[in-house]
């Protein structure tokens, strides 16, 4: 009896370690299977090395104050721009004022002025004595007379409308009466609208 259960026990030893072997075979492969399959996914050695140096760079690469300058070398290179100077704004020049027409010191006989007017006037086909009535107004028939310093003369011209008319010597008292006598009649009454009222 001792040796039947003896040869059963040796039996049992010898199946014992074939059943066990099958499952540690299975259980590696399992295991086995496991720790591979992820590093299948990644393609080689040097890629594995890579990745973990890529991963590692932030860090490091921060710390070191590289990262960025790898990444953006005109950044790390040039550094911040030095400011662009500001031009100084370009002076405005003053206005010169165009020099003022001078009043010659002429004098003028007594009615000498009435009659370069009315013979402007009839020259021009306008009324003489309307004439007169306007530049007595205007001027006091003074053909040298400079009223707010801007007009100037017998029917007190601005020097602008003056040369628009084509006049040279706003002084002049038969120039002066020659440029209204034309503009009276062609309908210029407008320029003196309180003097020239009837």
């Amino acid at each position: 009896m001792a040796g039947a259960e003896l040869e059963n026990s040796k039996e049992i030893i010898l199946r014992l370690p074939r059943r066990i072997r099958g499952v540690a075979l299975g259980l590696g492969t399992l295991v086995a299977g496991v720790l591979v399959a992820p590093m299948a996914a990644l393609p080689t050695a040097t890629a594995r090395a890579a990745v973990a140096h890529t991963s590692a760079t932030p860090i490091a690469a921060v710390l070191a104050g590289t990262h960025m300058r790898s990444r953006i070398p005109e950044v790390a290179e040039k550094g911040t721009p030095e400011p662009v100077p500001t031009p100084p704004p370009t002076p405005v020049p003053t206005p010169v004022p165009a020099p003022q027409p001078v009043a010659p010191a002429v004098a003028y006989p007594p009615g000498s002025v009435e009659a370069i007017i009315m013979a402007a006037a009839q020259a021009h086909g306008v009324d003489g004595n309307w004439m007169i009535r306007i530049a007595s107004c205007e001027s006091g028939l003074s053909p040298t007379s400079v009223g707010s310093g801007t007009y100037y003369g017998l029917f007190q011209f601005l020097p602008s409308t003056y040369a628009a008319h084509g006049g040279t010597n706003i002084f002049d008292p038969a120039e002066q009466s020659n440029i209204a006598a034309g503009m009276l009649a062609n309908g210029g009454a407008r320029s003196w609208p309180v003097c020239s009222q009837r």
